[in-house]
């Protein structure tokens, strides 16, 4: 009934006292949400407490750093290599002798590493086997026994249908060089 009363009296005034009217209706439909009574939350709260009320175990206890030091006065240091070790890889590159010829003038093909190198086919001139060769940047290059490529002064020792059998002199990681074999298949 307070709501017809309401509605009948804003469509009377409304022209009239527009804002006023509405603040007067706002207020009215809102002064029932100020009830003061919030005894359901705080019981709700209490529950809730005492439902999840949980124990924190204790930490456990820190045992104290006991450093320790380690000295070694008559031992030899494991990091450096043992007399007899050196004056064997010594030897061994003396007596080895192997070593790439720094003098001679370098090949075409020495400019490429081996991998990127492509064998794409073989041609026999008065039984000498001649292979043809693609290099990265597209460039044809013809090999014959004797010629070296690759970048680990890879001497060709012998050209087959299917392949070329190489040997390169290779540093071994000690300060001397060894000679080591690969190949170079036809690529297909």
């Amino acid at each position: 009934m307070i709501e017809a009363k309401i509605r009948y009296f804003f469509k009377q005034n409304a022209k009239k006292h527009g804002l006023v009217v509405a603040l007067i209706i706002a207020t009215v439909f809102t002064s029932g949400c100020a009830e003061n009574d919030m005894s359901d939350l705080t019981q709700f709260t209490v529950e809730t407490r005492q439902k999840y009320l949980g124990q924190v175990e204790a930490l456990p206890a820190i045992t104290p750093y006991e450093s320790y030091h380690y000295q070694v006065t008559d031992l030899r240091d494991p990091f450096k290599p043992t007399v007899s070790l050196v004056k064997t890889i010594e030897l061994k590159r003396r007596s080895n002798g192997l070593k790439p010829n720094e003098v001679r003038n370098k090949e075409d093909l020495e400019n490429y590493a081996l991998e990127s190198l492509v064998m794409v086919g073989i041609m026999n001139n008065n039984g000498q086997n001649w292979a043809i060769i693609k290099a990265p940047d597209n460039n044809i290059f013809r090999v014959k026994k004797g010629n070296y490529m690759g970048e680990n002064n890879g001497k060709i020792l012998k050209i087959s249908e299917s392949k070329i059998s190489l040997k390169e002199i290779v540093k071994d990681g000690l300060g001397g060089w060894i000679e080591r074999r690969n190949k170079l298949a036809i690529s297909e």
